[in-house]
C-alpha cells in the first residue's frame, strides 16, 4: 500500500470522526432561550383533563385553539395537567401524574375552585366555567406585578423575579416542559376507539421556593432528557402564592434537537 493511499485513509478516518462528533454534539444542542414576561401580568390558563374522561376532548380542542392566538406567550400561557383519578375506569393516561391531581385538589382546599372535576379550567387562580357557555377567554389582568425572567442553558433553568411589591418575602416557582402535537390512540375506557390530540401538556415539572434571601433568583437543574416525543416543545415558568394564586408567568417555544 502506498504512503499516499495510507495518508488519504488516515485523513478520511479522522474527518469522519469529526463529522460524527459534530453530529452528536448537535443532537443534544438546545436553542438559546432567554425570555422576559415584562411588568404586566401574563395570564395563566390551567386545564385539568384526562384521556379517560369522555367530556374532556372538547376542552382539549378548545385550549389547542390558543396555538393560533396572537397573545400566546406574550399575554397568555396555557398549561394542561393530565390527572390520574380516571385511570381506574379502563385506560391509563400516559401523561397523567399524581402531583397534577394533588394540585387540583389543593385549588379546592384554597377555595380557588368549588369541586374537583374534569374538564376543569382555572384562569389566573380562579375557577372558570366559561368553557361551557362562552367562546371568549377572560381578558388578561392589567396589573403589573413585575418581570419574570427565564433562561435555559441546556441543563439548568435560571428563574429571576423582580416583584413590584417589595414587602412579599417568598413565592412558589414552577418550571415545566410542555409538549405540543401529541396524539394517543385510546384502546379502552370512555374514549375507546378515538385518537386524542393534545397541546400544551405538562410533560415534566419542578416546584421550588423563591425567596427574597436569594434575591428572588434560582437555578434549577431541569433536563430535557427522556421527554416523551412531541411535535414541538415549550418551556414555561410561573410564580405563585402558597395558595396557588399566579403572580407572573413567562414562556415560549424551544427547539430540542
Amino acid at each position: 500500500m502506498s504512503k499516499q493511499v495510507t495518508l488519504i485513509r488516515f485523513k478520511f478516518k479522522y474527518l469522519t470522526a469529526g463529522i460524527l462528533l459534530a453530529f452528536a454534539m448537535n443532537a443534544f444542542a438546545v436553542e438559546s432561550f432567554d425570555e422576559n414576561s415584562g411588568k404586566k401580568q401574563v395570564q395563566l390558563i390551567e386545564l385539568y383533563t384526562s384521556q379517560g374522561c369522555s367530556s374532556c376532548p372538547p376542552a382539549d380542542k378548545r385550549i389547542s385553539k390558543l396555538l393560533a392566538d396572537d397573545k400566546l406567550w406574550s399575554s397568555r400561557i396555557p398549561v394542561v395537567f393530565h390527572v390520574d383519578y380516571w385511570d381506574y375506569i379502563g385506560w391509563k393516561d400516559r401523561y397523567a401524574k399524581p402531583e397534577h391531581s394533588v394540585r387540583q385538589t389543593k385549588h379546592r382546599g384554597a377555595g380557588n375552585i368549588n369541586s374537583v372535576y374534569t374538564p376543569g379550567f382555572v384562569v389566573d387562580g380562579k375557577e372558570w366555567r366559561g368553557f361551557f357557555s362562552s367562546f371568549r377567554w377572560p381578558n388578561p389582568s392589567s396589573s403589573e406585578p413585575g418581570n419574570l425572567h427565564l433562561s435555559y442553558n441546556g441543563s439548568d433553568a435560571l428563574v429571576t423575579f423582580t416583584p413590584q411589591a417589595k414587602q412579599v418575602q417568598s413565592f412558589v416557582v414552577n418550571v415545566a416542559w410542555l409538549g405540543i402535537g401529541l396524539a394517543t390512540d385510546v384502546k379502552r375506557g370512555e374514549n375507546r376507539g378515538h385518537v386524542l390530540k393534545h397541546d400544551f401538556v405538562i410533560l415534566r415539572s419542578m416546584t421550588s421556593k423563591l425567596t427574597s434571601d436569594d434575591g428572588y433568583a434560582l437555578q434549577i437543574p431541569f433536563s430535557s432528557t427522556g421527554l416523551p416525543a412531541a411535535r414541538k416543545y415549550a418551556l414555561v415558568a410561573w410564580v405563585e402564592s402558597e395558595a396557588q394564586q399566579p403572580v407572573q408567568a413567562v414562556g415560549n417555544w424551544i427547539t430540542l434537537n
